[in-house]
């Protein structure tokens, strides 16, 4: 027998209810053999797809950690037909500190997916993910938001995949979750990010921004939760409550370049748009201020293209390059559609 570095104690194939730990070896001065323990839940009863539910890739990010740890303590695995696998704490030394990236390594866990594996915790993490917890599920649904940098509109996020019958099934999933923005993206972006992972193993992706600016939102909290039960019951693995069922109106958007603005360099930045706000090409978007500079004039900014302000930098100072707004343009469900239709 051999020993692994990375290894559930919870039994990812066995029937019933568990909640454990997945261990990874972190061997530092203070503890040789030691191991980083992060928190797992399976469920597991009857026939049915396995969804893994996934928060706390990223530390500062709340919403979603407090939905699934919800989840967790009130699930009744009788009810189940399926699997569900919980990641409430995905890289839980950045959920201790409260920050995005990893304390141990710096390493940001959404950005660790790529073809090859780094030999740090981080690195062990997402391989664990990718090559034990992927390879079981039909579906992955991985919970985001803005963290302490950026403030987001809650919205839901569906990679749509190169195949039609995969964009069929994906689309129809971000439908079924019913969030007010419903984000549907044609190609996954060209970096090392879980969704990758998912669509390398066969599996659909979905994802969700709800929140953030580094605190709790009750409101987006509810966003998240909903989508969550409501994905459960859409794929038939755990009808939802009477609570999740009224639908509410939704816009479909999607994303590209030219819907982010950036700080051309180190300031304050005053904002002129608020989160939500309907914006146009050419519209001021903002201010950069150096009040250690203060005879320089503001350095004004400008939209680039129309959308919905979707997230707003939450901090008042920048640096060069730092994210000052995203948008999110609209875009008819019959478009989705005729694209999903064109594809092989």
């Amino acid at each position: 027998m051999s020993l692994a570095s990375v290894w559930s104690e919870p039994d990812l194939d066995a029937i019933g209810r568990q909640t454990g730990v997945i261990r990874v070896e972190h061997s530092v001065h203070h503890s040789a053999y030691g191991t980083i323990a992060l928190p797992l839940a399976v469920f597991a009863n009857g026939r049915g797809p396995t969804v893994l539910l996934m928060a706390g890739s990223h530390g500062d990010e709340y919403e979603g950690q407090l939905a699934l740890t919800r989840l967790i303590r009130s699930l009744d695995v009788t009810r189940i037909q399926g699997r569900i696998f919980v990641l409430p704490a995905a890289n839980l030394p950045a959920v201790v500190a409260g920050q995005r990236t990893s304390p141990l390594d710096g390493g940001n866990l959404n950005r660790s997916f790529g073809e090859r594996y780094t030999d740090t915790p981080t690195g062990q993490i997402a391989a664990f993910i990718a090559e034990e917890l992927l390879p079981r599920c039909d579906v992955f649904f991985d919970l985001h938001s803005g963290g302490s940098s950026l403030r987001h509109l809650s919205c839901s996020y569906a990679d749509l995949g190169e195949d039609r019958a995969t964009a069929e099934k994906t689309f129809a999933a971000l439908e079924a979750m019913n969030a007010p923005l419903s984000w549907a993206q044609g190609g996954i972006p060209a970096a090392p990010v879980a969704g990758r992972a998912a669509l390398r193993k066969g599996v659909i992706h979905l994802s969700g921004e709800f929140g953030g600016g580094g605190a709790l939102n009750r409101a987006d909290l509810r966003v998240a939760e909903r989508c969550t039960w409501r994905l459960l019951d859409h794929l038939g693995i755990l009808p939802m409550a009477e609570e999740w069922r009224a639908p509410v109106s939704t816009r479909f958007v999607f994303n590209e370049q030219a819907h982010f603005t950036y700080a051309p360099h180190e300031g304050v930045f005053e904002p002129a748009a608020d989160l939500g706000e309907e914006v146009q090409p050419g519209q001021p978007a903002g201010y950069l201020h150096r009040p250690e500079y203060p005879g320089e004039p503001p350095v004004p900014l400008h939209f680039a293209a129309p959308g919905v302000v979707a997230a707003l930098r939450a901090m008042g100072r920048c640096r060069p390059g730092d994210c000052l707004f995203q948008l999110l343009g609209e875009i008819p469900r019959d478009e989705i559609l005729r694209r999903i239709g064109a594809l092989a």
